[in-house]
C-alpha cells in the first residue's frame, strides 16, 4: 500500500455503527461509574473486534473522534501465525 493512500478495513451496517458511536460517547461520560464501564468496553471491544479499544478512546493524542475510532478500529488485522 502506499503511503497516503487509506486503508481498506472491514465496515459496520448502520445499526451497529450507531451503537459503537453510543457506546464510545457513554465511555467518553466524564460521570461514567467505573465499574459500569467494565461491561461497555467489552461489548464495544467485540463489536468492533479491536482489543485494547481504550487505547484508542483515551491514550491517542490529538484525540481521535468518535468516527475516527470505529475508523481505526475497523482496519485492525490479527496478525495470524
Amino acid at each position: 500500500m502506499k503511503s497516503g493512500e487509506p486503508s481498506v478495513g472491514r465496515t459496520l451496517d448502520d445499526s451497529k455503527r450507531r451503537r459503537a458511536r453510543d457506546l464510545i460517547h457513554r465511555l467518553r461520560a466524564p460521570r461514567l461509574p467505573d465499574e459500569a464501564s467494565g461491561e461497555l468496553f467489552d461489548e464495544l471491544e467485540k463489536l468492533l473486534l479491536y482489543p485494547g479499544v481504550a487505547d484508542l478512546l483515551f491514550w491517542r493524542a490529538p484525540e481521535l473522534s468518535v468516527d475516527d475510532v470505529i475508523d481505526e478500529a475497523l482496519r485492525y488485522r490479527p496478525f495470524v501465525g
